[in-house]
């Protein structure tokens, strides 16, 4: 057999399948030997016949019988780790319980001749090995040497023992051993000779140009993108109204809660994406875009947008993130997000009570790099050990999928692990029932140094003392971990009354404390009393207080009353660094911390300017014409919108635009048509002298904004004479980005026909 053809023929899906039923089938066998052994040691005597040698052999057999049990407990967690390394541990393990057991069947025949011990240890090694003759078939030598150790010690105590019986039953072992070593590398070859076989064909047809058969799970696939599509176009409508509605006059409530309403979509946004991206796992076409991102930033914005949810099934929200933690770090910064928002949203799901708490921290191996390691704790219903090792199995892909199934996961935790993969990281659950979980990843990262440190508010805080009270466990460790990191002095108050004694004690010794962060977690009523109480006490006028409550809390009439009659600071939950910082350097006096990170700044030229702009919006859905007109607008720049693609061509024939904006699907002349037409009239009315190269063909930029983002798009659109892509729901900073990247430097002279008009009945803004 051609062995290279045969190691060609592998992948890692069927590899994984092969090992993940070596290890359950491994079971069974590990928990026969303890019965055979019990059965041979006080049934057969041997335990009172040599008890020292049959405790020495008891212990080795429970310990190789924990190891293979570890291995296969700890399956996923192992291979996430690395497939070909939880294989060498799996082979040791199979070779160290032939070794105990080859030594025991050797011993017994030495000891008992041929007997009811000899035949009992006998059929077991026979029985085990003759099962793995099919049971793992992703390392041969590993197996015929498990022969060899099987059987090898009591061939040879047999034929030393000179009686005829011996010396036949050693020639009869001895010719089975051989024969399961020839069938062993038989049925290697024969599986996966086979396996390829019968991937030849599709793999052949497919190279030649041919048209494979669609499987069931292709056609799944496609239904998935087309749905997430038809999703998607409503999304992009009440996203891009809420990105509109921002531009407008907003109290800071009606902001906070059009943040609210804001992040919740793009969650059920991120919902979308995980259906799609559970099919990449499925395929492996998962694409990661690694990149330096501001980390803590970006965990920031999954605890914002999932703390209203939290707070609304009376559940705190807290985070923990390390100081040591570094701002900027490289990775894909979208999917570590999206598995963040799996795990809060799971652990808020199966809570009902108490406190969900994130803890962040950085080890680095260097200064530039090292393993980002989270965790996700919960106080929900926990799980046993068994439903906890099958939590990142792919349920759907079983024998007999269970789409209702209530187990603690779903298609949401086998993205993450996908993801987490792809990565290079690891990720894993330890629970246990009625306690809670506890999910956990690591991930190897890039990191810079953060170069941002803040020494005036450290300046401003040094020294200072600060009481902290009525705060979750996890809130009260985040501003103990934020304010010692600013060389202030944090203690954390048991309770409210607690709080107002040390705060009284305090001034009595003379070592007044300089802010009371008072929290509601414990008592609402309790800590607005505190606040007055503190107010209205001659003694403790020095005292900043800082009240924090959670984003449903605020719109109270009793924290609205109280904040206004004492101009209460207010810190919106769950708290970190950002919020606080902003907080303490407006008490202070202190520059923004973010004001200094901005980016771009606009100026009243570059908005003057681009109303010499003229862009053409091609799009059929009106809502999608009413929600992108009006970020233009609020861009500046003059557009006209057509609805279908015959009028675009129509009016591209009679007027120059700067930029077309050009949606994939429409009815009767869809965009890949439409842009094929533009590049062919562009061509044909070039002239002559610039055909020679398509860089002096005069060209107008179209950009494609589609809701489909199955694999493939992106490129179809590019190979039909588009110039970039906007994936649907719009955000406005991704159309300014773009459209600054692709309108030429100087603006054209202003036309003196109307613009801003929309053509064929089209909705204005």
């Amino acid at each position: 057999m051609n062995r290279s053809a045969v190691s060609a023929s592998k992948d890692r899906k069927v590899l994984r399948r092969i090992d993940f039923g070596a290890a359950r089938t491994s079971v069974a066998g590990v928990l026969a030997a303890l019965a055979v052994f019990a059965l041979i040691g006080f049934w057969g005597r041997l335990y009172y016949d040599f008890e020292g040698l049959v405790l020495g052999f008891g212990l080795m057999v429970l310990l190789v019988t924990a190891y293979r049990l570890l291995i296969v407990a700890r399956f996923d967690t192992l291979y996430a780790a690395g497939p070909a390394r939880w294989r060498r541990l799996f082979g040791l393990g199979l070779l160290a319980h032939a070794c105990v057991w080859g030594a025991l069947f050797g011993t017994v025949t030495v000891l008992y001749g041929i007997g009811f011990n000899f035949f009992a240890v006998a059929l077991y090694n026979i029985g085990v090995t003759t099962a793995l003759s099919s049971a793992w078939m992703a390392a041969l030598p590993t197996r015929q040497a498990y022969i060899g150790l099987m059987f090898a010690p009591g061939i040879v105590a047999l034929a030393v023992s000179g009686a005829p019986q011996g010396i036949i039953l050693a020639l009869l072992l001895a010719v089975y051993a051989l024969y399961l070593y020839r069938m062993f590398a038989n049925l290697y070859d024969t599986f996966w000779h086979a396996l390829a076989r019968e991937r030849r064909p599709a793999l052949t047809q497919a190279a030649q140009g041919g048209v494979v058969p669609r499987s069931g799970q292709d056609i799944q696939l496609s239904l998935v993108y087309r749905l997430a599509h038809e999703l998607r176009t409503p999304m992009n409508s009440m996203l891009g109204m809420l990105a509109l509605l921002d531009e407008t006059e907003l109290s800071k409530e009606q902001k906070e809660y059009h943040l609210v309403a804001s992040q919740s979509g793009k969650l059920l946004l991120s919902l979308i994406d995980d259906v799609l991206d559970y099919s990449r796992i499925l395929t492996g076409r998962i694409v990661l875009n690694p990149d330096f991102f501001d980390l803590r930033s970006a965990l920031e914005q999954s605890l914002d947008a999932y703390g209203h949810i939290a707070q609304g099934k009376g559940i705190e929200l807290t985070c923990v993130m390390s100081h040591h933690l570094p701002r900027r770090v490289r990775g894909d910064r979208e999917r570590i997000l999206q598995v963040m928002n799996n795990l809060l949203s799971n652990a808020i799901k199966f809570s009902e009570r108490g406190e969900i708490r994130v803890e962040v921290d950085f080890q680095g191996d260097t200064d530039r790099e090292g393993m980002l390691q989270l965790r996700v704790r919960d106080q929900g219903i926990g799980m046993e050990p068994d439903a906890a090792r099958q939590l990142f199995e792919d349920q759907f892909l079983g024998p007999d999928p269970d789409p209702f199934s209530n187990r603690q996961g779903g298609f949401g935790l086998l993205v993450c692990k996908g993801l987490v993969e792809a990565m290079s990281g690891r990720i894993g659950v330890d629970s246990e029932a009625g306690q809670g979980s506890c999910f956990w990843l690591s991930l190897p990262m890039q990191a810079q140094p953060d170069l941002s440190e803040r020494a005036d508010l450290r300046r401003a805080l040094r020294d200072k003392r600060m009481l902290v009270a009525g705060a979750a466990s996890g809130t009260g460790e985040m501003l103990r971990e934020e304010l010692d990191a600013l060389e202030g002095q944090c203690t954390l108050a048991e309770d409210y009354d607690d709080a107002l004694q040390a705060l009284r004690a305090g001034h009595r010794d003379k070592q007044e404390y300089a802010l009371l962060f008072v929290d509601t977690w414990l008592r609402r009523d309790s800590a607005l009393n505190l606040c007055r109480t503190v107010y209205g006490d001659p003694a403790l006028q020095g005292v900043q207080v800082l009240l924090s409550v959670g984003v449903d809390e605020r719109s109270h009439s009793a924290v609205q009353k109280l904040v206004q009659q004492y101009d209460l600071p207010v810190l919106s939950k769950p708290l970190h660094r950002t919020g606080l910082r902003t907080l303490l350097s407006t008490l202070y006096g202190l520059e923004d911390p973010q004001a200094s990170d901005t980016g771009y700044q606009e100026t009243d030229e570059d908005r003057a300017r681009r109303r010499d702009y003229r862009l053409l919006l091609v799009e059929d859905n009106e809502v999608n014409q009413l929600v992108i007109r009006g970020m233009l607008g609020k861009l500046g720049y003059q557009v006209k919108t057509v609805s279908n693609g015959e009028t675009a061509l129509a009016l591209l024939e009679q007027e120059h635009f700067d930029v077309i904006l050009l949606d994939c699907m429409m009815p009767d002349m869809d965009g890949f048509d439409v842009a094929r037409h533009v590049r062919e009239f562009e061509r044909a009315h070039a002239p002559a002298s610039k055909l020679d190269s398509l860089e002096g063909i005069p060209r107008v930029p179209i950009i494609a904004i589609t809701a489909n983002t199955m694999e493939g798009v992106q490129a179809r659109c590019l190979a039909a004479g588009m110039d970039d892509f906007l994936a649907k729901p719009v955000q406005i900073e991704q159309l300014e980005t773009v459209l600054r990247h692709w309108l030429p430097p100087e603006a054209p002279q202003p036309q003196d026909d109307e613009d801003d008009v929309p053509v064929d009945g089209a909705p204005r803004p």
